[in-house]
């Protein structure tokens, strides 16, 4: 999950000590980073695009996307400078796997495995749309697996309600087979319908152990394809089917999704203690309670980089985020939270 860093990467930002490298986007490089014991994820936007006013305002939208999601299905806002030199975020780390990583490595999750995910991701979708956002990017790489439920991470395509729009029609924002064929389109045209479509393809590559759809051009995923379920139990094959429908329209909401996806955990009788830990692989449960188990250690408290490192502009930081892999919700077995919201049979999941 680590790589180390380069000689030509900063050790520090916004008092921030960097350690490692967990990742490079399209936009910048995420670092591991600590200013206390506890780590965060710090993304500094490439020396390349940081002059760029585009890439600012895409830069502040996603800083206001993260604002606004807060940290419950989503990594928690820490600090960030927008207008530094090169603009940085500082989340809450959570020392997670992938969903991709997972499948990559041990191929499909179990059937009560994957309506686990599905109401999961489908309660993140809900909580993303309350706030007036849309993901637009979806897939099994932009989602962390805990012992505590799926985070959603990403926002760098994201689209904000009421904010200046940034994308044009010319070309798609988000990962072509996961996407729906409006947003390949014409990403102005991204609605909740289209997360909703994405979460539907995120589903089949993890219940099968392979995505949808295969098209790598945009031209390819504008037409009404058929997608590969092969493999797909059939349990989840009528909800897929519609959830990947062509017209947005037809495609049902992120809430009857989670409604259906609950229900079906019931069916699969989660025992009325609850287990620990959510119905997945053992595999599975094994790499998760590994990772959780060996948090990344902070350097000595003497190479603390001092608060008085933190950038002129940068923005006070949130409530402190919970441990890594804990939801910031409290620390209840999944099944508890979820069966208690099924008792009460809500309309406001995630909102």
């Amino acid at each position: 999950m680590f790589e180390p860093l380069r000689e030509k990467d900063p050790r520090e930002v916004g008092g921030f000590r960097l350690t490692q490298r967990l990742g490079n986007g399209a936009m910048g490089v995420v670092y591991l980073g600590f200013r206390s014991p506890r780590p965060v994820a710090v993304k500094i936007i490439k020396p390349a695009l940081a002059d760029q006013p585009y890439f600012r305002q895409r830069f502040a939208q996603e800083l206001e996307a993260i604002r606004r999601v807060g940290g419950f299905h989503t990594a928690a806002l820490v600090d960030a400078d927008p207008d530094a030199e090169q603009p940085w975020i500082a989340t809450e780390y959570i020392h997670a796997p992938s969903l991709e990583g997972l499948l990559k490595q041990h191929g499909a999750v179990s059937e009560p495995g994957a309506w686990w995910l599905a109401a999961s991701l489908s309660e993140a979708l809900l909580h993303i749309h309350s706030v007036r956002l849309l993901h637009r990017d979806l897939k099994p790489s932009n989602v962390l697996v805990t012992t505590q439920g799926t985070r959603v991470i990403d926002f760098g395509v994201c689209h904000v309600g009421g904010a200046t729009g940034l994308t044009s029609g010319d070309s798609p924002v988000g990962t072509l087979a996961y996407m729906a064929p409006e947003q390949a389109r014409d990403s102005r045209k991204a609605s909740e319908a289209a997360d909703v479509y994405s979460l539907a393809a995120t589903l089949v590559h993890a219940a099968t152990g392979h995505p949808p759809f295969y098209a790598d051009m945009p031209v390819q995923r504008m037409l009404d394809a058929e997608p590969d379920l092969s493999g797909l139990p059939a349990s989840l094959r009528e909800l897929v089917v519609s959830a990947l429908s062509y017209s947005p329209d037809d495609r049902p909401s992120a809430h009857t999704m989670l409604e259906v996806a609950m229900d079906r955990l019931l069916d699969h009788a989660v025992p009325v203690g609850g287990p620990r830990h959510p119905p997945l692989p053992e595999v599975f449960l094994r790499d998760l309670l590994q990772v959780e188990g060996a948090p990344p250690a902070p350097p000595s408290a003497a190479q603390f980089p001092g608060p008085e490192g933190r950038g002129a502009g940068a923005v006070a930081p949130s409530a402190e985020p919970a441990a890594a892999g804990v939801s910031s919700g409290g620390g209840k077995p999944w099944a508890e939270r979820w069966r208690g919201k099924i008792r009460d049979r809500r309309s406001d999941f995630g909102g």
